[in-house]
């Protein structure tokens, strides 16, 4: 059975629950106050959104000892609202996306595959959908959609210079494919079974606004090497 990362919220630790005990709370003996909000799901998002853990994730100087999944979500979910997307379900996928991508496992499987390749170019892509079945042709769309989501969104300016120096396609060469990408897995019966039917047409008409989130992230709190 392949796995879609689809949500951070249902991938949160023991350690997570700890940093965001220690971060909202004054006083240590209180922690069992938030331990009934931990288990209803629209209470943890309101505890998700606090500008205080916002701040202890945002202004920690040293390194963080919570999940990718807390990570992304608590700093994707202020963008997305800044740019006026705020529906929780794009917001948990697109940080689900990212923290898969941060630790090198975008999809998962019983068995490397295909689809499992990475693609640098639409054309790859497009070869690599020969003799796959109506399975493997959904997987390796979604694939194509989320690397290329995150691509443009973490190192656009990576993709400019290739663009500009060595002849690679421009940016949105590839946020086109991710355009194309979520339309085409939206209007397939698996989307359903993955109840992520109502995930990929936001992705593909927000495209731009989406992508705003892991571009902040990038420019503000993820260190890159050229």
């Amino acid at each position: 059975m392949r796995h879609i990362p689809s949500s951070c919220l249902d991938h949160l630790t023991p350690t997570d629950f700890i940093f965001i005990e220690e971060a909202l709370l004054d006083d240590e003996s209180h922690s069992e106050v938030l331990f009934p909000l931990f288990q209803d799901r629209e209470s943890l998002v309101t505890l998700l959104e606090h500008e205080k853990l916002f701040a202890a994730i945002n202004e920690n100087p040293y390194s963080l000892s919570i999940s990718p999944e807390l990570y992304f979500f608590v700093l994707v979910r202020r963008h997305l609202k800044d740019a006026e997307i705020d529906e929780l379900h794009i917001a948990d996928y697109v940080a689900s996306t990212l923290a898969a991508h941060s630790i090198g496992n975008p999809m998962t499987g019983l068995q490397p595959t295909r689809e499992d390749r990475d693609f640098t170019c639409h054309v790859d892509f497009i070869d690599g959908m020969d003799g796959l079945s109506k399975c493997g042709r959904f997987f390796l769309q979604l694939q194509c959609g989320n690397s290329t989501m995150s691509l443009t969104g973490i190192f656009p300016e990576f993709i400019e210079h290739h663009s500009n120096r060595k002849g690679a396609p421009p940016i949105d060469h590839y946020e086109e494919g991710a355009r194309c990408a979520f339309h085409s897995t939206s209007k397939q019966p698996f989307a359903d079974e993955f109840n992520l039917k109502n995930v990929y047409p936001v992705l593909a008409d927000k495209l731009d606004d989406t992508k705003e989130a892991p571009n902040h992230l990038a420019q503000d709190y993820i260190f890159l090497s050229n």
